[in-house]
């Protein structure tokens, strides 16, 4: 293990844009209280929406209408996954407990309990057959899908766990705690084989590119960091919003990255040239969550007031 305490490149002073690119196709009033997770099925058929008000909604991406409201949780819905089948979904939330759904039905078919704090982050292994969770207990889990059982506690941190991500082999678990650090890990066994301190506020967001080659990381401190995955070396880092980094999230292709913050915008970034390419303005409250649909020119975005922006390239 090893600590990164230098960048090997850094753009500091992105240039704005001299047009936008994207635009603002429609604006959902899609809850009563802040939207913290967004997911997108990979048909692109589905925006899924996880709130404050407890609730998680379904929502057709070609026209914005309300396809169901599923009521599980009995607290805020914090976190989103979806299967690599888009057969479930898995959610995560305030009232400590882990759902699991059938996506296509709606309906809750297991309730994974066992975390004795807030589950903040849920995500699917490539292949199906687990669910990782990370909860303000400090520990990450990791469950059967088949079964709905827990398989075992993988991580027991000092602090309790922000966000966490897989790699697209499932081999790499990344984790972030309260203490701003990021842990790079065995999946399998949790082992930790880095920690990587940098971010000098809380690190909120985690995203690994499509080519496993990649790890970002968003913070509170205003910050996007790039590292390679494979050794933790810094690559570069941003000051890329005026205020803290909600979500950091690749496209399918891996050309762009979207960041959004509480500053109220979304930023676009060229992965080749790690240059600004576009800003979107219009959602009257921070942004907590932004992702792209798999056909890496439809952008959806969640904000604090519960309203969902979807956004669209302009041919």
């Amino acid at each position: 293990m090893y600590v990164v305490t230098r960048a090997a490149a850094v753009n500091s002073s992105p240039q704005p844009p001299s047009r936008h690119l994207w635009h603002c196709t429609q604006t959902i009033d899609a809850h009563d209280s802040w939207i913290r997770s967004i997911a997108i099925n990979r048909q692109g058929t589905y925006i899924i929406s996880g709130s404050g008000d407890r609730s998680i909604k379904l929502w057709h991406l070609h026209n914005g209408q309300l396809h169901q409201t599923l009521q599980g949780h009995n607290g805020w819905v914090r976190a989103l996954a979806i299967s690599p089948d888009d057969a479930l979904m898995v959610s995560g939330g305030n009232d400590n407990s882990v759902c699991l759904w059938q996506l296509a039905q709606g309906q809750q078919v297991a309730t994974l309990n066992g975390h004795t704090d807030s589950v903040r982050a849920v995500a699917f292994s490539p292949d199906g057959q687990w669910i990782y969770t990370g909860s303000q207990d400090k520990t990450v889990r990791r469950w059967s899908v088949a079964t709905g059982t827990l398989q075992n506690t993988l991580l027991t941190h000092q602090h309790w766990i922000r966000t966490l991500v897989l790699s697209p082999d499932g081999h790499t678990l990344v984790t972030s705690t309260q203490d701003q650090e990021i842990n790079i890990c065995d999946a399998a066994a949790g082992q930790i084989r880095r920690r990587l301190q940098q971010h000098t506020d809380d690190i909120v967001s985690l995203a690994i590119s499509p080519d496993g080659e990649l790890l970002v990381s968003g913070g509170a401190d205003k910050k996007v960091m790039f590292w390679r995955l494979r050794d933790g070396r810094l690559m570069g880092e941003l000051d890329a919003h005026g205020r803290g980094v909600n979500s950091v999230s690749f496209s399918a292709d891996g050309k762009l990255l979207a960041t959004a913050s509480r500053d109220r915008t979304i930023r676009i970034w060229n992965m080749t040239t790690r240059k600004l390419l576009d800003i979107h303005e219009g959602h009257e409250s921070g942004v907590w969550s932004a992702i792209f649909a798999p056909d890496s020119r439809t952008l959806i975005s969640g904000d604090w007031s519960g309203k969902i922006r979807c956004w669209q390239l302009s041919r």
